[in-house]
């Protein structure tokens, strides 16, 4: 073989090499998300909008090389969808519906195509659907991609956030995307925050994107560079995904119990005729206050104790006495305590609170005493 034709086939070869390197794309710097379900299963955070729409930008102009830290030497779409991904990654498991709303051609020729939901969000559903986004292409009908946003959305309850990664450089001969931007804001008003990502080279592009989030006063705009790590990416996420649960109510302490109200449960007044177990008028004067503390306190319960003097038999004495117990039994059932809180019983003479030794002890023993039952 002549040299000469080996050694030009090696310097072709050797060009081309050169030229495939210095197109090939450098691959996509590693990542790895800040896991934040522990914030929300912990119950320190939960989802801040009900709803969420990510519009994404594949139209031709993504196509060029981002010149930006992030990735580089891939196209802006790459870096884009590498950052929407990045996103999905570290969204905890919320209960919120999502969606995905792409511009641009790159997947049909309709210029707006809706790649996943409106539909209760998971990470695998929105990874799939956003996998649907293959190359960029056309131009940028950023205004459409917005107003397709707001027709998912147009029944949706509760807090809203819409996200827009794109390098700004728009297209919008019907709508634009600032005049998009402000019907969603009069439609939802402060139900919706507009979060912008800038993945471009341009300054206007740049300016664009701040003036859109600007439309609403709880978003904000950022950038591809400013989101490259997993710590601004997990802070990215909680600014927009969500927010501090109200904290929970302190238990207060049980009350203490009230304190038993304090009752002459010996009714020493309340005493009985020689021989009789009759209640007397002034031994139902004086029950009166009982009766009352009584009916204050359901739920106190008494023994009707009922006692006599040594005068006549043990055996006499201790029927006396309970004919007596009972005697005060019916008559405070009569005044409206229930039956089933006295129990009636006669001691007889076995319990004198006085000696014996005269009648005017004899009397103050002829008596019937309440006594709290446990």
């Amino acid at each position: 073989m002549n040299k000469t034709l080996v050694k030009g086939g090696l310097i072709v070869g050797l060009v081309l090499l050169m030229v495939s390197c210095a197109t090939t794309p450098q691959p996509m710097a590693p990542f790895s998300a800040q896991d934040l379900n522990g914030k929300v299963q912990s119950g320190e955070y939960m989802a801040k909008p009900e709803n969420f729409v990510v519009v994404f930008d594949s139209s031709s102009s993504m196509a060029e090389a981002y010149e930006g830290q992030l990735n580089t030497g891939n196209s802006k779409f790459a870096v884009a969808k590498d950052l929407v991904d990045r996103m999905n990654q570290t969204i905890p498991v919320l209960p919120i519906q999502g969606a995905a709303v792409t511009f641009g051609t790159g997947i049909s020729k309709a210029p707006v195509t809706t790649v996943y939901g409106l539909t209760d969000y998971t990470q695998d559903g929105f990874a799939e659907g956003m996998g649907r986004v293959s190359n960029a292409g056309g131009t940028t009908p950023m205004g459409l991609g917005m107003a397709e946003a707001s027709a998912l959305l147009k029944d949706a309850q509760g807090d809203i956030a819409i996200i827009l990664f794109s390098d700004g450089e728009e297209y919008s001969p019907s709508t634009s995307a600032l005049d998009a931007a402000n019907a969603i804001k009069e439609q939802f008003g402060d139900r919706l925050c507009l979060y912008t990502v800038f993945v471009g080279n341009k300054d206007n592009g740049r300016k664009l994107m701040s003036d859109l989030a600007a439309t609403t006063t709880c978003g904000s705009a950022t950038s591809a560079d400013e989101l490259s790590s997993a710590d601004a990416m997990a802070a990215f996420v909680e600014k927009a995904f969500l927010e501090k649960a109200p904290a929970k109510p302190v238990a207060k302490p049980a009350p203490m119990p009230l304190p038993q109200p304090k009752i002459s449960w010996i009714l020493s007044g309340v005493n009985f005729d020689f021989n009789k177990a009759v209640v007397r008028p002034d031994a139902k004067e004086i029950l009166k206050s009982d009766i009352k503390i009584l009916k204050e306190n359901p739920q106190i319960r008494v023994e009707v104790q009922g006692h006599t003097d040594d005068t006549g038999t043990a055996e006499y004495n201790m029927g006396l006495s309970d004919r007596r117990a009972n005697a005060i039994k019916d008559y405070l059932i009569s005044q409206g305590i229930a039956a089933n809180r006295l129990t009636a019983k006669g001691y007889g003479e076995s319990r004198p609170r006085f000696p014996n030794d005269s009648e005017a002890n004899r009397a103050k023993n002829r008596r019937v005493e309440l006594v709290p039952m446990n």
